[in-house]
């Protein structure tokens, strides 16, 4: 049977990944001189305590190539096959490391996709292609079904601020100055390798009217879940909002892991969705 392997950036609940059978390589999460192996040795709530706190603003890192092969190798035991579901190569080097990982181990049989995706969006590839692998896809059936599903899956954030950005050196001081004056909240969308801002607004509700409007456009959704970034209560209340298109079930509310944590910031609440069409 094929095992399912992904990093810690796909944000999967640790009980999902159980349920499934999917080994999960932990990212590297760096504050100051700090670091930890993100959901090992620092938990989510973690994560956002310390960036409130600390004078240090968090980086994160792909695990090393050697550890890489330590952990591909660990997943194979007992002779499964892997197909591993990696951080989309154009937003980390994760990949490349990835690959470099199972260069060392001569005749693995492993297959490394590219997701193109990032948090829950690639999530949700992960998790349709571990139910796939527990009905006996192979690894060519897997990369076939993620071809399909790729196109249709897409991650959209209303952020709550730009400081966040800013710190990391995503954005000019410029713009995150003038942001902070406006109080410019956008909203953003991961999509096929492409990270694209889709609208601007100055007040919190009104992001988040556009976030429901932005995920009513791309109905009707064969998966749908919300994230945030230590925002439950709103995160509640935009599941409550989406129901309707989630075939009348609220869909489930999940807190992003430490990429959309340290580029967002506290706050940040989306969706991450594969489309029917």
């Amino acid at each position: 049977m094929v095992r399912i392997v992904t990093d810690s950036t796909s944000d999967i609940p640790k009980d999902w990944a159980e349920e499934l059978g999917i080994f999960v390589v932990p990212a590297i999460v760096t504050f100051g001189m700090e670091s930890f192996r993100e959901g090992v040795e620092l938990s989510t709530s973690e994560l956002y305590s310390r960036m409130v706190i600390s004078p240090h603003h968090p980086t994160t890192s792909q695990p090393s190539a050697g550890e890489f092969m330590e952990a591909y190798s660990k997943a194979s035991e007992g002779g499964h096959e892997l197909f591993a579901i990696h951080l989309g190569s154009a937003f980390s080097g994760l990949i490349n490391s990835a690959r470099l990982g199972v260069e060392m181990m001569p005749q693995a049989p492993v297959t490394v996709y590219d997701s193109g995706l990032l948090s829950m969006a690639m999530g949700l590839l992960v998790l349709e292609a571990a139910r796939a692998a527990k009905e006996g896809a192979t690894r060519n059936e897997l990369t076939a079904l993620m071809d399909s599903l790729r196109p249709r899956t897409r991650v959209v954030a209303a952020l709550d601020t730009l400081e966040y950005l800013r710190r990391g050196g995503r954005l000019s001081l410029f713009s995150a100055t003038l942001g902070k004056i406006l109080s410019i909240r956008p909203t953003i969308q991961v999509y096929e390798s492409v990270l694209s801002q889709l609208a601007r607004t100055r007040h919190r509700e009104n992001s988040l009217h556009r976030l429901v409007q932005i995920a009513e456009s791309r109905a009707p959704f064969e998966r749908l879940v919300v994230l945030h970034t230590a925002a439950h209560e709103t995160a509640s209340r935009v599941a409550e909002r989406l129901t309707h298109l989630n075939s009348g079930a609220k869909p489930a509310i999940i807190e992003a892991g430490a990429v959309i944590g340290t580029h967002a910031g506290p706050g940040a609440v989306g969706f991450a969705c594969v489309s029917r069409r």
